[in-house]
């Protein structure tokens, strides 16, 4: 039907007034509902001539999939369908008229939105998010542009065209993808079932985009972008300020790592109330080769700020980018955890710092800058202990303790990685290879952190020699105290490990467990 069918009354009662939107799959006419008189908003669904038979009927069939899915839900957070007719061999969907402009619109518009306000938004949707999932329905295309603001402040989901409802079967078909490419979580792009934390990983890209303008793996082409998303970290966040470690809790590429809906809320929360300090303005990480240095000043060392409050925030600490020998090694299970904060470029001892003994007790730092190494002694030895609750793990010749009944991931061909599905503690093993010995990797690992805000709200806690010297312990928080980790670093028999265990702070309880399998690692 052309834009000039204004006056055109559908089933009766529905007068078309005006367009208010095109979307890919119709047109949005403002019309009024003539039996109720009041107004509404009509979708109609737009096919095209070159469709054949089969491809009508699945427009059809996603018409009313989007009608049922929407009606299922009585919520502010989703706009409510009244009524579906046909008319002109198509389906119309009559809708709540919402006075708003797309969340799309907006950032095209009027700009990046201030975190605290996407944070804002941010709540109102994952309710929406977390009534769909409560009753099976999965959206699949969560974006801008399905996202409206009115101006009194709501956030409304809309467009549920490929949502699955339970019991539905697949929209998915052979060579087609459903969906916003730059919108896909990593695990729908590699052709595995959607999730609810497929819908939440959605929300963070779109977050993403209402703080920087752009979604955050932004590419010339959608093979590109499919691509990026499937294998690289999304694009460093520069304005996202204290949203950026909730972003990267909801882009983490494991599902089972990334955010639940009510940690979401929470640090959304906490985002939206002002209580969670700001990362210190983001700058360049170093170039291949280069230092921190070579992105430009940077502040001065400080103390981070400790927010009022910490969630339980499951984010990863970040993979190692295999560049130069002063890369770190240490990885989360799949997506670095840049944030928008930059801790400063550390300045580490000289050469002629007194070097302590491997068994001095003040090898322990738990301010400022590492002390330098002691000399190395002997490897570690002895088999590993398995204490009641854990198993023996082995993988490429090295064994350790682990928890029993945790989820156990690998990211070939260097890391892997169990994690409890509860409270997202975690154990990972990184095989990445390293230069130098333990110590001087934890101290370069720790120069990069604080020098491109790797880790948000990165904190030194200590750093010693362990089992006898071939060992080395870096204990850390990021975060701003959020999450809390011990690695350590091996060398034995010509190769290099990175062990690592990390929790929640909320979870502290976890970290004698998560020691155990520190401590039994054995190569």
């Amino acid at each position: 039907m052309s834009e000039g069918a204004q006056d055109t009354v559908l089933a009766g009662r529905y007068r078309l007034v005006s367009v208010v939107g095109h979307g890919g799959m119709g047109t949005v006419w403002r019309a009024h509902d003539e039996t109720l008189d009041r107004e509404v908003a009509v979708k109609e669904v737009l096919l095209h001539p070159s469709l054949d038979d089969e491809e009508r009927r699945e427009r059809h069939r996603r018409t009313l999939r989007e009608a049922r899915a929407s009606a299922r839900l009585n919520h502010p957070g989703v706009v409510t369908v009244h009524d579906v007719v046909d008319a002109d061999d198509r389906p119309w969907i009559v809708m709540e008229l919402v006075d708003a402009r797309s969340l799309q619109e907006v950032v095209d518009e009027d700009g990046t939105l201030a975190p605290d306000r996407a944070a804002g938004i941010g709540r109102q949707l994952v309710a929406a998010l977390r009534a769909a999932h409560a009753i099976g329905i999965l959206h699949r295309d969560v974006k801008p542009a399905n996202v409206l603001l009115t101006r009194d402040g709501r956030a409304v989901l809309t467009d549920f065209g490929i949502a699955q409802l339970a019991g539905d079967a697949t929209l998915t078909r052979t060579g087609l993808i459903m969906g916003s490419p730059a919108y896909m979580s990593p695990e729908r792009v590699r052709g595995e079932k959607a999730l609810p934390a497929s819908d939440l990983w959605a929300l963070g890209a779109t977050l993403y985009a209402a703080v920087e303008g752009r979604p955050p793996h932004h590419r010339t082409d959608a093979m590109a972008v499919l691509a990026a998303v499937m294998t690289q970290p999304p694009d460093p966040p520069r304005n996202a300020g204290a949203l950026a470690p909730v972003l990267f809790g909801l882009l983490d590429a494991d599902p089972v790592r990334r955010l639940t809906a009510d940690d979401a809320d929470a640090a959304l929360a906490a985002v939206a109330a002002g209580q969670v300090t700001a990362p210190l303005p983001y700058a360049p990480p170093p170039s291949p080769g280069g230092t921190a240095l070579d992105a430009g000043p940077v502040p001065a060392p400080g103390p981070v700020p400790m927010p009022s409050r910490t969630w339980d925030v499951p984010l990863p600490p970040p993979p190692p980018r295999r560049r130069s020998p002063f890369v770190p090694v240490l990885a989360g299970i799949a997506l670095t955890a840049v944030a928008a904060g930059v801790l400063a470029y550390a300045l580490w001892p000289k050469k002629d710092t007194p070097t302590p003994r491997a068994d001095d007790p003040s090898i322990t730092v738990t301010t400022g800058a590492p002390t330098t190494p002691a000399a190395r002694t002997t490897a570690p030895a002895g088999e590993p202990q398995v204490p009641a609750g854990m198993r023996l793990a082995s993988n490429n010749g090295y064994e350790l303790p682990v928890p029993a009944g945790w989820t156990v991931k690998d990211d070939p061909p260097y890391r892997r990685s169990w994690t409890d599905p509860a409270t997202k503690a975690y154990v990972l093993v990184d095989e990445t290879p390293w230069t130098g010995d333990p110590y001087t990797h934890w101290q370069d690992f720790e120069a990069e952190a604080r020098a491109n805000g790797r880790l948000p709200g990165y904190r030194h806690v200590s750093l010693t020699w362990a089992d006898g010297g071939q060992a080395a312990d870096l204990e850390y928080t990021w975060m701003n105290g959020a999450m809390r980790a011990v690695t350590r670093g091996v060398e034995a028999n010509g190769r290099h490990y990175a062990v690592m265990v990390a929790y929640p702070v909320r979870s502290s309880s976890r970290r004698p467990l998560l020691l155990r399998s520190l401590h039994g690692f054995r190569p």
